[in-house]
């Protein structure tokens, strides 16, 4: 049993006047009009596509626009890194950022304070600041770097600064367990 959708498919016969087949294949009737339909049946719609022409009657500055807007798939855009889309972005991740800092000052423990002391830091310092002041004592203090007499205490320093610099990252990396 047929609905009355398909009934009415079978029954449309092809849009060329020249054509007695059943109308099966849509087609736009125009360039303004693409969701309106001309059916046709597989012999006239393989003519009307080698014929038909999207960009037919455009003048030049018409066609400029039409491929300006093709090349991004005919949705608007913007210049990248406008201040209003990139602002929006960093604001939305920076509240991000704030919870995450928050739980670090909350749950800061002795040892991890003890590390920060031993760089020079503060617990609201961001991950790249950690890493370029352990590199910065980390070359101050490495043992090959010292001299014979000062080689024991460096390589003490030098065991700190690293041992505090592990701890730091790891409690800046993990997810806080909450």
């Amino acid at each position: 049993m047929l609905h009355n959708n398909q009934k009415e498919k079978q029954e449309i016969i092809c849009s060329n006047p020249e054509c007695n087949e059943l109308g099966v294949y849509p087609a736009p009737k125009s360039r303004d009009q693409l969701r309106e339909y001309l059916y046709f049946c597989i012999n006239c719609i393989r003519d009307f596509n080698k014929s038909w022409n999207y960009f037919e009657g455009l003048n030049e500055q018409e066609l400029e626009v039409e491929i300006r807007k093709s090349v991004t798939w005919d949705r608007p855009s913007w210049k990248f890194g406008t201040k209003n889309i990139n602002y929006d972005f960093e604001k939305s991740f920076n509240k991000f950022e704030d919870k995450k800092n928050i739980k670090n000052k909350k749950n800061i423990s002795k040892k991890l304070e003890n590390a920060f002391k031993i760089l020079g830091l503060t617990p609201d310092t961001n991950i790249k600041e950690v890493k370029t002041k352990y590199k910065f004592l980390a070359k101050k203090w490495h043992p090959d770097v010292q001299n014979k007499n000062q080689s024991n205490n460096s390589k003490d320093k030098f065991i700190n600064i690293t041992n505090a610099y592990k701890i730091i990252l790891e409690s800046l990396t993990k997810p806080s367990k909450t």
